[in-house]
């Protein structure tokens, strides 16, 4: 397995991907996520592209088989929280054939390297409360529970 930077010759597959967690996130909760849609493919074209961001994806045997995207954040306008930069992970995908074969595991290690080679200390992301896999995942790698997100 390889974890490379994403080009524009991998939308297709990306593309898949993120219909597959999208489904998956409409189906419990359709108030907040949209079903997947064609307008996704401009707008995940447009982050592949996107400077100062990491998209990159897992290829095994010729075949993307996940991806990874992420930033650095620095607070910059509230005055109590530190001006520490934050990498933040907007969403680690692996193909719903592939799971548990140690790809987001690799996916996380190249993010984090990412941000260690730009003096970056913290990785955050968010996780639904329904998928207990990634969770598992994610407090396996070390991350821990920060805050919550609540709504009714």
């Amino acid at each position: 397995m390889e974890i490379r930077k994403a080009t524009e010759l991998d939308i297709d597959a990306i593309v898949e991907l993120n219909r597959q967690i999208g489904e998956i996130h409409h189906q419990h909760y359709p108030e907040l996520f949209c079903p997947p849609s064609p307008e996704e493919r401009a707008f995940l074209l447009g982050a592949i592209g996107a400077e100062g961001r990491l998209f990159c994806v897992a290829e095994q045997d010729g075949r993307v088989v996940g991806f990874l995207t992420a930033r650095i954040d620095i607070n910059d306008a509230v005055p109590f929280l530190t001006r520490a930069p934050i990498c933040r992970i907007g969403s680690v995908v692996v193909d719903e054939q592939h799971r548990s074969r140690g790809i987001g595991r690799a996916l996380i290690a190249h993010c984090d390297s990412w941000a260690k080679a730009r003096d970056v200390p913290q990785i955050r992301l968010e996780v639904m409360a329904f998928n207990e896999r990634a969770k598992a995942l994610y407090e396996a790698l070390g991350f821990e529970v920060q805050s919550q997100i609540m709504a009714r």
